[in-house]
């Protein structure tokens, strides 16, 4: 059973919650697009380094390792061939959250040409649902892979563009 005490500092908590999610506007997403990192920069693609580097030169076992052409460099079997996407989510206000991934062109695509009717015009905060549907909507190209790092790239984008709506860190919203 809570004492009166113990009710009151909940219920202020509560009052705190809701004021404060209430006394922020939430802009509605205007517009996703996608982009890919051109191939001499750094991206979401750790992979993609120099020669030298221990992802790319170390003995790590991986898909390949079991052909000896391959086992070597890993970057030899094209585990880098994709590149980076960044999705950009822009709100009505003209904030912009980005987020990136692995998938390069092809993703690109999956973001701009099928994933946006998902997240243009609707509430960015709306996070599980438009998870959701961008999954459901994507199943026929498999449960893994492409289309899951477009995805992951466009739920980076809404969280950032929401957390500088709030001006607060992703980590903080999260808990």
């Amino acid at each position: 059973m809570l004492t009166k005490r113990a009710f009151n500092i909940a219920r202020s908590a509560l009052r705190m919650m809701s004021s404060t999610s209430e006394s922020i506007s939430m802009p509605r997403v205007k517009e996703l697009r996608a982009y890919i990192v051109a191939e001499n920069q750094s991206g979401a693609d750790y992979h993609h380094q120099g020669s030298g580097h221990w992802i790319v030169d170390s003995d790590i076992a991986n898909p390949m390792s079991i052909y000896e052409k391959y086992k070597k460099d890993r970057t030899s079997w094209g585990i880098n061939a994709l590149g980076t996407v960044v999705a950009e989510v822009e709100l009505e206000d003209g904030t912009k959250g980005i987020g990136a991934s692995v998938g390069g062109e092809p993703a690109c695509y999956i973001i701009e040409k099928h994933l946006s009717r998902f997240v243009e015009g609707e509430d960015p905060r709306n996070f599980e649902l438009i998870w959701d549907q961008m999954f459901r909507a994507t199943l026929p190209y498999g449960r893994k892979g492409l289309p899951i790092h477009a995805i992951s790239a466009v739920d980076l984008a809404l969280w950032d563009a929401v957390g500088r709506v709030r001006r607060e860190p992703v980590y903080a919203m999260l808990g």
